[in-house]
């Protein structure tokens, strides 16, 4: 079977907190929904209704992964609807990452997409030490967990093309105007799900030596010439990890 590979640049993360298919982290309402549904028909003598059944939801807890959050952050916002301030456990922390673990993007993406009206007028981008290593023409959808429990924040959505770019950051309206939000280590960020008709096996691992490598040219391509070369770029990924030109 074929298979995707997300690999940490940060030591001890695919231990602690890995990214896990979507199945096992559905919301703690779809678990309640799910044993209501097993005991009304343990009881019910014919047809019966149910959102359980409902495959529009249900099945798409099936499909593809879930990225959570890799350390605890408290997220402070002070009524502007723009600024926020974080702090994480130890600035340690800081030091595994380039650039900062969370970002504004109001001078970013943020300063041209459309906000939704009860979000900060900004993205707040997480920066994760995740990337993923996946077959020649498997793009990936990334999405907001869908039906959560709670709602300070929501991933924005988009497809992510690792042959053109094979990090893993996560943009997110957040919805708390004033106050201080803590965010802990393993709550779900985003959804992602291959934009492919194959089953693929998840592979959870930390960085190994040909991970390094393409980091490292990664950073020369993207940096070498005025305008990216997209095309040669994601011919070069699939190259370097092995898959078919």
């Amino acid at each position: 079977m074929k298979k995707i590979e997300f690999y940490s640049t940060v030591p001890g993360v695919p231990d602690f907190f890995p990214i896990v298919k979507a199945k096992e982290a559905i919301p703690a309402w779809a678990k309640a929904a799910r044993n209501s549904y097993v005991k009304k028909k343990k009881q019910s003598m014919g047809r019966m209704n149910h959102i359980y059944q409902c495959p529009g939801i249900f099945d798409l807890f099936n499909q593809g992964y879930i990225v959570p959050m890799w350390h605890d952050v408290i997220i402070r916002t002070n009524g502007d609807a723009e600024s926020f301030e974080w702090t994480v456990p130890t600035s340690d922390l800081s030091d595994s990452m380039e650039p900062n673990l969370l970002e504004n993007q109001s001078n970013g993406v943020g300063s041209v997409l459309p906000m939704k009206p009860w979000s900060l007028r900004t993205l707040v981008k997480v920066n994760t030490p995740w990337h993923v290593v996946a077959p020649r023409g498997v793009k990936l959808l990334v999405l907001p967990i869908a039906y959560p429990d709670s709602f300070e924040f929501e991933s924005s959505i988009g497809i992510l093309n690792p042959g053109i770019s094979n990090e893993i950051n996560i943009q997110l309206y957040y919805n708390v105007h004033k106050g201080d939000v803590l965010i802990k280590a393993g709550t779900p960020l985003a959804h992602i799900i291959p934009l492919s008709e194959s089953n693929f096996d998840l592979v959870c691992r930390e960085m190994n030596t040909i991970d390094k490598f393409w980091q490292a040219k990664r950073k020369y391509f993207s940096n070498a010439t005025f305008t990216l070369k997209r095309n040669t770029i994601q011919d070069l990924y699939y190259k370097h990890f092995g898959g078919e030109k």
